[in-house]
């Protein structure tokens, strides 16, 4: 737009909005100026009624009281009673008194009289009988003038005061005083007129302002209208009253109209210029777009009964090539058969008719337009037509090769056995599956979608998570859900769930795929099955007990369960498996479960937590409850015989019984307490129970535990240690190296040997263990330094680590620097840590290995197997030797499941490069089993007994 075309549209408003808007606000001051001088008129003319209605008024009171004076009798006995009447029949005819008042010779108060419904009075009741607080009254009363005083009332009232003596000949007979309330007066002069919205003033000389109506102005200034002076009552005054400030002024409102419709007039003329101006630019856009645009235009005028060509942009000429000029000037309906498509033309009319676009894709196959497909998009443009062409060839050729690759994908999908894939809503709503459900749940695709809470089983709790995962961009892990088959059975189907995202990032939808894990499922329920409980009985095992404990503990603790725990020994046992043999000692193994199974429910647990060991909780039942129930158990154990071999058994039961019911108990403290109870049960006669109190526990653990602390930390003070030697035999060769285990003893004060079975423990229950294994290290190294001939013979000698061990780092740095500054070959040490602290602290393990490793030591992992995932550990731990739980060596010529054990641990551990020991080799038959299987070597009392490490050396040295 040109900048003076932008001139006219803006500056020619303007102006008339200026000529309209002077206008009206001329009329509205004129108006205003009019009303103003009428009013002022009015007030004046008012002024002059009020004041000759004070007059009037004031010439009526004062001739009341000159006529109650002239009547005065000077005989009556009584003159107060007359006085009070005569002053009450003038109060009730005349208005506006405040009181009359009867005053003696002396100033006292003689008589006071008020009107029937006085307002705020000036002089109260009991001033009768007083002095009157006046003295200018009595000096300027005492002839026959009367004398006025202007007072103020306590309520900011004003008041007038006015009166003489009664007789100027007798003044003995005293006074009479009226007092008359001004804004009274004035409320009755102006109430009398019809015009009451204006604010009167009335002025005194030598009183302040007096103000008179409703909201009236504060200052004098706000009064222009003035009276005269003029006498009222003896005292000269002056009337104004206030022009009211009008609620709603007609000039203003002429004022503001002029001025809107000055407005409306300006954007009315405003809007058109620029309407006119914007059409030349819109006809100009429209030209510059229909030239820019992609899709072809052509523009149609009705002529008779056809169309013809009027208008055609850059594209639409594009799109047609050869001799397409020859048509060109033709009808529509010949154009559109010339393509072969007048079956558009009936289209056409009804666009006409109705107004509704029509909208349709078109095959061409024509030499005249190039494009193979088009899609035409008729409007109607008033009595004319628009046609808008789009090439949408290569749409549509990309349509047809998507269609041949969904074709292909869904054969494909359709295709997979066992597995289907899935679309599905936000809330978990399936919307598609594809044809392989149908070989998993024998239902077809489509009925599943639409009746799919009819086959869940168990429904995905934690779908929220998925899709908060899913929106994260993170892809949630695969998860289970519980399907029931056409055919009644359950199926378990694994889901793998996907985002489907749209153009913004917002989640749309989730896809993935499913398969059935059914057999699977199956196969790890078992699985965990069997790692839960006894392969033999069937009940829960100690892994499993120690989880269901720890449990109960924290409800316990909690305030939430109270339970009572029974440790079970079976009672001669070992008689039966020892002269029977294993299998009739695990058939009486089954047999007393049986038993122990009769006397809990549902609620209560049974577990078989060693060989011959059981542990029973009650839930919800009493001490006494329990004990009830256990004396009924050992009357049925008492009762039961065990035959095998025609020979019969007795067998009892020693029970160790506890209440958990108070917090602060471990699993670890209820097991060793509820055992110290059985085997005080057994000391007492067996097949009993014994209760289990913490006062005898604590006395015991007192006795025990402070005797045997006292002698390790005096030990660790004055090397009261003996380190002692038990050799690790080579099974796989003749020659045999010096190869063994250091092994630790503590002398007690009797000179016998403590077992470490007992100060062990302790020292790991007080954390001292890491001191215990720095003085094996220091005085092994000590030894080795001052034996060198043995250190010569010796092929490796091995040094247990505990787990506290293996978590400092201070204590590390002390067996590296003493390696480190001794003279022993550092490949002759191998480090014991066992797999149950290697897992706990296996970052640690790790660490602490790969330091001592890289001076050329070695490491075995001792107890290996004891855990529930030992291989997995095995694999992260670069250990050189695996030692096999003893608990599998000691029986495996006996036990078939204790041979397939080591000899699978075997198997594995030397297919990782590690070589393996066994421990535990109580007799020959397992040497031969060992050596049969392949194992590196072997430890244990068949092989050599422990010794002082002193007495061994010596051995040694004769020897060679």
């Amino acid at each position: 737009m040109s900048q003076k075309a932008q001139k006219r549209i803006y500056f020619t408003p303007i102006i008339l909005f200026c000529l309209l808007a002077a206008f009206f606000v001329s009329v509205g001051i004129y108006l205003q100026d009019r009303e103003f001088t009428v009013e002022r008129s009015k007030a004046e003319n008012l002024s002059a009624q009020v004041v000759v209605n004070l007059q009037t008024m004031a010439a009526e009171r004062h001739q009341a009281l000159e006529s109650l004076m002239q009547n005065w009798p000077t005989q009556e006995p009584n003159y107060l009673d007359w006085f009070n009447v005569q002053a009450i029949t003038l109060l009730s005819i005349q208005r506006g008194y405040s009181s009359l008042m009867l005053i003696d010779s002396n100033g006292l108060v003689q008589w006071l009289v008020r009107p029937q419904y006085p307002s705020a009075p000036y002089w109260h009741d009991n001033i009768v009988g007083k002095s009157l607080e006046l003295p200018d009254f009595l000096e300027f009363t005492n002839g026959e003038q009367y004398f006025s005083q202007l007072v103020s009332g306590m309520g900011g009232q004003h008041f007038l005061l006015y009166g003489r003596l009664i007789s100027p000949q007798e003044p003995h007979l005293g006074y009479v005083l009226a007092t008359f309330d001004l804004q009274a007066w004035l409320a009755m002069s102006n109430g009398q007129l019809v015009e009451q919205h204006y604010h009167f003033l009335i002025t005194d000389s030598t009183l302040n302002p007096l103000t008179v109506g409703s909201n009236a102005p504060a200052n004098v200034e706000s009064f222009p209208v003035k009276s005269d002076l003029f006498n009222v009552l003896g005292r000269v005054w002056r009337l104004q009253l206030a022009l009211p400030e009008p609620a709603f002024s007609g000039a203003l409102l002429v004022s503001l109209v002029g001025l809107v419709m000055s407005l409306l007039a300006t954007i009315v003329l405003y809007k058109l210029l620029k309407s006119a101006m914007n059409l030349d630019q819109s006809q100009l856009r429209y030209k510059t777009a229909s030239e820019a645009a992609l899709d072809a235009l052509l523009i149609y005028k009705k002529v008779a009964d056809d169309y013809f060509l009027v208008e055609a942009n850059k594209i639409a000429n594009q799109l047609f090539q050869g001799d397409v000029c020859l048509i060109k000037d033709k009808p529509l309906s010949v154009q559109l058969k010339t393509f072969k498509q007048h079956h558009i033309v009936p289209r056409i009319d009804e666009v006409v008719l109705t107004g509704e676009p029509f909208d349709d894709y078109i095959e061409i196959k024509s030499r005249l337009i190039k494009p193979q497909w088009l899609k035409v998009q008729i409007v109607r443009a008033g009595k004319d037509i628009a046609i808008t062409l789009r090439d949408v060839t290569e749409r549509f050729n990309a349509q047809r090769a998507l269609l041949r690759s969904e074709e292909k994908y869904r054969r494909l999908i359709d295709g997979l056995y066992r597995h289907f894939v899935y679309t599905k809503t936000l809330d978990q709503s399936f919307v598609y599956v594809s044809h392989g459900v149908q070989s998993i749940l024998g239902i077809n695709a489509e009925q599943f979608c639409l009746a799919q809470r009819r086959f869940m089983v168990e429904s995905h709790a934690d779908h929220r998570n998925i899709v908060y995962s899913i929106q994260s961009g993170e892809n949630p892990q695969p998860y289970r859900l519980k399907l029931r088959a056409e055919s009644g059975d359950t199926k378990v189907i694994e889901f793998a769930d996907a985002g489907v995202f749209d153009e913004q990032g917002k989640l749309i939808a989730i896809e993935g795929i499913a398969r059935d894990v059914t057999e699977e499922f199956a196969l790890q329920e078992e699985v965990r099955y069997q790692a839960s409980h006894d392969q033999l009985t069937g009940l829960m095992n100690r892994y499993a007990f120690d989880h269901y404990l720890t449990g109960l503990i924290s409800k316990v603790n909690a305030g939430e369960a109270s339970a009572v725990m029974c440790f079970i020994d079976m009672d001669r046992f070992k008689l039966v498996n020892d002269s029977c043999g294993h299998p009739a000692g695990d058939r009486l193994l089954k047999e007393v479960s049986n038993v122990f199974g009769e006397f809990v429910n549902e609620k209560d647990l049974l577990a078989r937590i060693g060989g011959d060991e059981f542990c029973m909780i009650f839930r919800n039942l009493t001490l006494e409850q329990v004990l009830d129930k256990l004396d009924r158990l050992l009357q049925h154990i008492g009762a039961y015989r065990f035959t095998v071999e025609d020979k019969v058994f007795f067998v009892g039961a020693s029970i160790g019984v506890i209440d958990i019911h108070q917090p602060g108990y471990s699993a670890a403290d209820l097991i060793k307490a509820a055992d110290n109870a059985c085997y005080k049960a057994k000391s007492m006669g067996r097949n009993r129970y014994f209760v289990y109190t913490p006062t005898e526990e604590q006395q015991a653990l007192d006795m025990v535990e402070s005797k045997v602390l006292q002698h390790f930390q005096m030990a660790l003070d004055n090397n009261g240690f003996e380190l002692f030697f038990q050799p690790i035999i080579d099974l796989k060769s003749a020659n045999q190296r010096t190869h063994g285990e250091v092994l630790l003893r503590l002398i007690g004060e009797d000179g016998q040997y403590i077992s470490p079975g007992v100060f062990i423990p302790l020292a790991e229950q007080h954390g001292v263990m890491n001191k215990i294994d720095w003085w094996v290290v220091d005085n092994t190294l000590r030894f080795l330094h001052q034996q060198p001939a043995f250190c010569r013979q010796l092929d490796k000698i091995a040094i247990n680590l505990s787990g506290i061990t293996l978590s400092d780092e201070k204590l590390l740095k002390q067996i590296v620097h003493q390696i480190q500054c001794s003279n022993i070959p550092a490949e002759k040490l191998c480090f014991e840590i066992t797999e149950t602290s290697a897992v706990t602290n296996l970052s640690s393990a790790k660490w602490f290995i790969d330091e001592l490793r890289a001076l050329g030591c070695r490491f075995a992992l001792d107890d290996f197997g004891a855990g529930m995932s030992s291989f997995t550990y095995l694999k992260n731990l670069d250990v050189d030797y695996v030692k096999i739980d003893g608990s599998f060596v000691r029986n495996m010529v006996r036990d078939k499941i204790d041979y397939e054990t080591v000899k699978a641990i075997n198997n594995i551990a030397q297919s990782m490069g590690k070589q393996t020991i066994a421990e535990f080799v109580v007799d020959d038959a397992t040497r031969e089993a060992l050596i049969e299987l392949g194992i590196d070597y072997g430890q244990g009392f068949a092989l050599g007994y422990p010794e002082p490490l002193v007495n061994h050396c010596n051995l040694l040295q004769l020897v060679s």
